[in-house]
């Protein structure tokens, strides 16, 4: 195609079909969702012919509406892509001192957005930073700060560049003589970073003239979101991978914009393929389809080229030189195999009686057969893959008679699936779970008794800690505030965003949406449900910045880069 841009008449002859696939979509989950939400099963729509008929009443009007919703969306979008304008809000000079100061702010994050942004999220969020010193921990804590210590042997589960990282980190607190002073200087680096590319992500959104008032709100944004500010002293790989992830993604867009590339810009776009390779045994998976469907983009092509070097370089060093001179073993296969595990277990847990010897047999040499039906969780897979203690050669027989039990009961694979992340999709009663500091206390007692470390929380904060955060998480369970805890919204945003290029028959906007979609195809294939919300945390960082420029993709005026996909 020679352009994005398309007229109403062209766009109308695609409006019908990707609203209706939308509104298809919609449907299906807002009505298969309440039922895994209620019962962990899809019983509430397929119980009986009475129930079956209500859920194809309540299907058709959730359609209808959504139907709506999306046409007057995608409309609203076409005149707002063919006007091509960005304008500024008025100043509104006479007005009374809160009026100007709020008119010299905005002014101030128009002409310096970058600097005004940074400083605004971190004055904002100083008293977290306070209450949460030096640091909170996970699940995943003790077994990194084990390897970082030498005390266990390193492995790749958890990504050995992040690994090393918090021991580098360790050792400078060695030197401070004071576990919590290492610890904590990891997560201010952690914390300075995240929102440094925060605000890098609204200076590029200034710098194509985004409104002024739109700037300021998605800055608010930042600074409010609930899990965004809370995850920041975090000790989790997901935090670093979101600001590198952010980092690629702003970058992106200058590459497939076919903007002048400056050297900062080769580093940060550099920088963001490395960090997320690094961070995440996933993010290789991310990069290299973007760049590949980039080189059939002609104004992006030479340099999406010269990056995919980048990245296969980075994923070969960590292959052959970083793992074979520090010995560390890889990541289990155990990872890949979530859903086909899930799926096992919720079937012997529900036609245990309809497994055969052979099949008994291939499933034990794989996982331990006698306590998976105990151990399922619907919405999470790690009790089961935790029981994981075969051999590659084991799987294929594993495979075969997974295959045979999906013939026989396919119903129930198909609700293990949907069961184990429908909260991506559906906007109901489930939200963001977060992190706790009395829980985060207690993770830091068990490394303490491991390591013989002595990381703790201060006493005298503990009173303040526990108000914060329920003040917090209060306020964000009210009405309209709780949807930025809903993983739905993020998901639904990104799946409009990706029809909306289709509808507009935009190459490039949808390869500037790949990023999202290779993300949420990891997610539906990962061990947790939606409420998980580390796993879709670099998408509330980066996704409203990236809806924006998107569009603005779609918009630009067409001069020499036209949209010559071949």
């Amino acid at each position: 195609m020679k352009t994005d841009r398309i007229s109403n008449k062209q766009a109308g002859r695609f409006s019908s079909l990707w609203c209706h696939a939308a509104a298809i979509l919609f449907a299906l989950f807002m009505v298969f969702g309440r039922s895994f939400e209620k019962r962990d099963s899809w019983e509430l729509v397929l119980e009986d012919g009475t129930t079956m008929l209500l859920s194809l009443v309540q299907g058709i009007c959730w359609y209808l509406a959504f139907l709506l919703a999306v046409s007057w969306l995608f409309r609203f979008l076409d005149r707002a892509l063919a006007a091509d304008s960005a304008a500024h809000a008025p100043d509104g000079r006479k007005a009374g001192v809160f009026r100007l100061l709020a008119g010299k702010y905005l002014a101030q994050l128009e002409t310096h957005p970058a600097r005004t942004a940074f400083c605004t999220l971190i004055l904002v969020n100083l008293p977290y930073m306070v209450l949460s010193y030096p640091a909170i921990f996970m699940g995943d804590t003790p077994s990194q700060i084990g390897q970082a210590l030498a005390s266990r042997e390193l492995t790749n589960h958890h990504p050995i560049t992040h690994t090393l990282l918090i021991s580098f980190f360790l050792h400078i607190g060695d030197l401070l003589g004071s576990d919590n002073a290492g610890i904590f200087l990891y997560t201010l680096t952690q914390t300075l970073a995240i929102c440094a590319v925060m605000a890098c992500a609204v200076k590029a959104l200034a710098e194509i003239g985004v409104n002024r008032l739109l700037l300021a709100g998605i800055l608010l944004y930042y600074c409010v979101h609930p899990r965004i500010s809370a995850f920041f002293f975090l000790v989790t790989k997901d935090v670093p991978y979101a600001a590198f992830f952010t980092l690629f993604y702003v970058t992106l867009f200058k590459l497939l914009r076919g903007a002048p590339f400056r050297k900062r810009d080769y580093a940060a776009l550099g920088a963001g393929i490395v960090g997320m390779i690094c961070l995440r045994n996933d993010g290789q998976y991310v990069i290299f389809l973007t760049l590949l469907l980039a080189l059939l983009y002609k104004a992006a092509r030479k340099k999406a080229l010269a990056f995919l070097g980048v990245a296969a370089a980075a994923v070969l060093s960590l292959n052959w030189i970083v793992f074979p001179l520090l010995n560390v073993e890889p990541g289990s296969i155990r990872e890949m195999l979530s859903l086909p595990f899930q799926q096992t277990a919720r079937y012997l847990r529900d036609a245990g009686w309809d497994v055969t010897e052979e099949e008994k047999a291939a499933i034990d040499r794989v996982l331990d057969y006698d306590v998976l039906a105990e151990s399922y969780d619907p919405d999470l897979s790690d009790n089961v893959k935790s029981t994981y203690h075969g051999e590659t050669e084991d799987l294929k027989d594993y495979f075969s008679a997974w295959f045979q039990m999906l013939l026989r009961h396919p119903g129930i694979y198909i609700q293990a699936t949907m069961n184990n992340y429908y909260q991506y999709f559906y906007p109901g009663e489930s939200l963001f779970n977060g992190y706790t500091y009395s829980w985060g206390g207690q993770v830091m007692e068990t490394v303490n008794d491991a390591e013989r470390t002595d990381f703790h929380l201060p006493e005298q904060l503990q009173s303040l800690r526990e108000g914060y955060q329920s003040l917090r998480e209060d306020t964000f369970r009210t009405p309209l505030l709780s949807w930025l805890n809903s993983p739905a919204l993020y998901t639904w945003a990104a799946i409009l965003y990706l029809l909306y290029c289709l509808r507009r028959k935009s190459f490039v906007g949808f390869v500037y949406g790949v990023p999202m979609l290779v993300q949420m195809l990891i997610f539906i294939t990962g061990p947790t449900n939606g409420a998980y919300c580390r796993y879709e945390y670099p998408m509330l960082i980066y996704l409203p910045a990236v809806l924006l420029l998107g569009l603005r993709l779609m918009g630009i005026p067409q001069r020499r880069q036209a949209d010559d996909a071949i």
